[in-house]
């Protein structure tokens, strides 16, 4: 196995000390860390490549915890548009005409653009129905790409509103445990399965999902040790079409449903939350969930900044993710840390309420122990897989350095990720994306995304001319 030393580098480990190294290294045996220390180590006469990393800063590469990788085709599309109108005119004619190549190839595009920006694992949240085939199409691009991933698996069935879909549950349930026997595992470990149950109450209004599938569900991903993703507290204050409709005619929060029903527990990856109240925090708190908060995503569409310093301060678990580039246009976990500290502090009008540090741990290790998989991944420690990231110091717009952590968060940009490693493979050097025929890839992408909005029409179609 080869053996990397990256040495003279300002160490950033998030381990369980928070120990920093301004001048320090990292060594590489295989895929995994061999050591971590500040200064260098007494020999380094073993080691096949001695990488001299003076001026960058060595952090542990970022988790991207809510992602939907199709959604990359389709940026630009959904310019001034509400949550839920974005879901029915936009989303919805989409997903009913992506094809397994789209999945392909949005999902190779949207790997590439996350190793790009120092992004080494992320979760897959699925919003169509797949099988099969389109689990593989979506899976294997980015097992190629070398990615770490978690794909989290829909688990739909046929019910009142969703009467054509082509299996009942217990088809679904039996359908979901052979992808998780089939992909769990794959790929030397780097690919993860996780379940999407839609709880939330417009999805039960709309007869999508039912109790039945959300408690059988549970049970399977319970059985199977898998995690649970889920959209809650989203959307806007609209009367007529938001969640304070649905609150108006249940008289419960999607967080105290899943109380009711006795299956809150630390499985569940609770979407956005931007409505949370109060009590919700403090039941998901208890039961030990985790809250995922998506800044940009929910800025861009208008829905409202969530009480995510509140949840931090209650003891919950908070982890950072993109959404979908359909969404918000970005998959750059750099500036969802940014724009996490940011929006929090406009919130509680107190330049203190998220410490940068915080939003670096929200950007990896959370997410890392979300999954499930903190003793792989998610820090700079002995033992785990070899996730690394490089920071150039050195350029312009971050130097010169006072504070390493609150550079990273506020000045730190995409471009300024010189080196990535996923699991001991160097993916990115010197600002490069190393052995992917990009340009093919970006432009099969284009294609397939024009023929899916010139035959979803209206709106999608695209325009005639773009100033």
């Amino acid at each position: 196995m080869s053996r990397k030393l990256l040495k003279n580098g300002y160490v950033v480990t998030v381990d369980e000390a928070r120990a920093v190294h301004p001048r320090g290294y990292v060594a590489v045996n295989g895929n995994r860390i061999e050591a971590v220390g500040a200064g260098s180590p007494a020999d380094e006469a073993g080691y096949d490549e001695v990488i001299d990393v003076s001026g960058s800063i060595v952090m542990p590469g970022l988790i991207n915890m809510h992602q939907h990788h199709w959604y990359t085709l389709f940026k630009g599309t959904a310019d001034g548009m509400l949550l839920e109108d974005w879901v029915t005119g936009l989303l919805l004619p989409l997903a009913s005409r992506i094809s397994e190549e789209g999945l392909r190839l949005g999902s190779a595009v949207a790997s590439l653009e996350m190793l790009a920006t120092g992004t080494t694992c992320a979760l897959n949240h699925s919003v169509t129905t797949t099988n099969p085939a389109k689990v593989k199409a979506t899976i294997e691009p980015q097992a190629e790409l070398g990615i770490r991933q978690v794909f989290a698996k829909d688990l739909r069935c046929r019910t009142p509103g969703n009467p054509n879909h082509p299996l009942s549950l217990d088809e679904s349930l039996a359908e979901f445990e052979e992808e998780h026997r089939r992909w769990q595992g794959a790929s030397n470990g780097l690919v993860h399965m996780a379940m999407v149950i839609e709880s939330n109450a417009h999805w039960v209004a709309a007869g999508m999902s039912t109790e039945e599938l959300i408690c059988r569900g549970y049970e399977l991903a319970k059985k199977l040790g898998v995690k649970i993703t889920n959209h809650i507290s989203g959307g806007t204050f609209s009367l007529e079409k938001g969640m304070l409709r649905y609150l108006r005619e249940t008289g419960r929060t999607d967080v105290r449903y899943l109380m009711q029903l006795g299956i809150l527990d630390p499985q569940w990856l609770m979407i956005h939350g931007i409505h949370c109240t109060d009590l919700d925090i403090e039941q998901m708190a208890r039961v030990g969930a985790t809250l995922v908060y998506t800044p940009t995503s929910e800025s861009i569409r208008g829905g409202g900044i969530g009480p995510i310093a509140n949840a931090i301060r209650a003891g919950m678990n908070v982890a950072l993710g993109t959404d979908g580039p359909m969404v918000d246009y970005s998959v750059d976990m750099i500036e969802q840390m940014k724009a996490c500290a940011y929006l929090q502090h406009v919130r509680h009008l107190d330049p203190t309420r998220i410490p940068y540090e915080t939003a670096i741990e929200m950007a990896t290790i959370n997410g890392a122990k979300a999954l499930g998989i903190g003793d792989i991944t998610g820090s700079l420690t002995v033992g785990k897989r070899a996730d690394i990231i490089l920071i150039s110091g050195r350029d312009v717009n971050i130097a010169p350095i006072a504070n390493v952590e609150t550079t990273v968060v506020q000045a730190a940009a995409p471009a300024n990720v010189d080196t990535v490693l996923v699991d001991g493979r160097i993916v990115k050097r010197g600002g490069k994306l190393t052995g992917y025929d990009v340009d093919k890839i970006v432009r099969e992408a284009k294609q397939s995304a024009l023929r899916v909005r010139t035959a979803a029409g209206g709106r999608l179609a695209p325009p005639a001319v773009r100033w």
